[in-house]
């Protein structure tokens, strides 16, 4: 009768840990796990920095085509040949004159 109820309270114990401290962690490591973690720690910092690449690129390329933008405007105000060839029969037209 009393071991069957040691037996309870020691299954008790076990289902219900009151004395957290009894136990402590192994000071041993897996390795692969090390290797694991730093490769993912790599991993992450080589994400970061193609991610910061990404966005400097991502803005030369709005400047570029704001720029682009502002050019075509430009050129769209500008003369084209039929302007030229117009004023090449005026200056013909003078010089007949």
């Amino acid at each position: 009768l009393q071991e069957r109820t040691k037996v309870k309270a020691l299954s008790e114990e076990l289902e219900n840990p009151m004395n957290v401290h009894r136990w402590r962690k192994l000071e041993g490591s897996d390795p692969a796990t090390y290797e694991m973690i730093q490769k993912i720690q790599t991993l992450q910092k080589r994400l970061i920095a193609k991610t910061e690449e990404a966005v400097e690129k991502e803005l030369l390329i709005q400047e570029k085509e704001k720029l682009y933008v502002e050019l075509k405007n430009i050129l769209a105000r500008q003369p084209g040949p039929e302007v030229a060839e117009q004023l090449s029969v005026y200056q013909q037209n003078l010089k007949d004159k």
